[in-house]
């Protein structure tokens, strides 16, 4: 496929390069957090390099559509997607005690991660004539956007994936509120809010769920039992100090103290081995990438845009937030990967994703 010359001078080559500079951090992380592995890191980057090819595609595919026109079919790619998650449940690999995956030909994917960016350009596409027009949206109007939210989210909590669903969730909200809401909508969703909690600790949350609740809040209460694994995350954090151990010189998870180190604990593998200072910088290039969405969904053309890119970048933002969160001890432990660093083909195709529609945002705004 044939790029035009013009899109190419002006995609945003500060969110390019950003977002490379963070794959290629990932990477290096990814060979240090598997390297101890019986399988070794080989297998692991192989597959990593391959979905990030596939992403490199699909963004090339992305700039040549309008967002407009991707945004129009909206609703088939999100039925799609639905029909996909809808399958997990059916046909779905089953591991960890979870059935978050499909196998097609060998090739196992996660198809929760993609209806992430699939839902932000349907609420978009539902949403952006009451922003345009100026008008908050009343409690009628937040009923349809609900609607097309908790279909996945009940789904996606029956895998069970608590993690992404509550990224869907969140998301969905902070939508809303860019858009703007009356009074008595936020009177309603914080009431909503204050039961939904309970409601799901009686009858949705597993039990083991409620354990890492419990954990969060005493985490001394069961040092070596299942406050074990966070309580070695901490220690990971901490004894990197300042300057870190060193590249590929990390302990913690080298003796596999800390689960899950090259997914979802990611972040203990780089902060023990860079420590306080290369958290810094890791947290600014993070930083300046979510900034550098959010510049365009200011700067965008229109209101579709400019919803659609702000959404985007919500994804980006809660999952670092929340990841890091996690693996410090100030958020309870959910399955959430790292943009760009955990590893996890799905993950970063859906991300890789995102990152080309935020281009094509950017791009059309000197088109038009």
């Amino acid at each position: 496929m044939r790029v035009d010359k013009r899109k190419l001078y002006h995609l945003d080559w500060y969110l390019i390069i950003n977002g490379l500079i963070l794959f290629a951090i990932g990477l290096m992380n990814l060979i240090s957090a598997t390297s101890s592995f019986y399988s070794g890191s080989y297998g692991f980057i192989v597959k990593q390099l391959v979905a990030f090819c596939v992403g490199v595609i699909l963004i090339a595919v992305i700039i040549n559509f309008d967002y407009r026109t991707l945004a129009g079919h909206a609703h088939v790619f999100y039925f799609i997607i639905f029909a996909a998650v809808v399958l997990v449940l059916v046909w779905g690999m089953a591991a960890g005690g979870a059935r978050r995956w499909i196998s097609i030909f060998g090739i196992s994917f996660q198809p929760s991660e993609f209806i992430k960016p699939v839902l932000v350009l349907l609420l978009a596409c539902i949403l952006h004539e009451k922003k345009r027009e100026k008008v908050l949206l009343g409690p009628r109007d937040v009923v349809v956007p609900f609607v097309w939210t908790l279909s996945p989210f009940v789904l996606i909590l029956l895998q069970p994936d608590l993690g992404t669903g509550l990224i869907v969730l969140l998301v969905s909200l902070a939508l809303l509120w860019f858009v703007g809401m009356k009074k008595s909508t936020y009177a309603i969703l914080i009431a909503v809010g204050t039961l939904l909690p309970l409601v799901a600790w009686r009858y949705v949350l597993k039990p083991y769920q409620k354990q890492r609740i419990y954990t969060f809040l005493n985490i001394d209460a069961d040092p070596l039992g299942v406050g074990y694994h966070t309580k070695q995350a901490m220690i990971a954090v901490g004894s990197g100090k300042f300057f870190g151990k060193g590249y590929m010189q990390g302990t913690q998870h080298k003796l596999q103290f800390i689960p899950e180190h090259h997914t979802d604990f990611i972040y203990t593998v780089f902060a023990e081995e860079w420590g306080f200072l290369g958290s810094i910088i890791f947290f600014l290039l993070f930083l300046t990438f979510i900034r550098r969405c959010l510049k365009i969904s200011q700067d965008a053309h229109d209101d579709l845009g400019s919803i659609i890119a702000f959404g985007l970048a919500m994804i980006i933002f809660l999952q670092f937030t929340i990841n890091v969160l996690m693996a410090i001890h100030l958020a309870p432990v959910v399955g959430i990967p790292l943009p760009f660093i955990s590893y996890g083909g799905s993950s970063l195709i859906s991300v890789l994703v995102s990152v080309g529609l935020l281009l094509n945002i950017n791009m059309r705004r000197y088109m038009f």
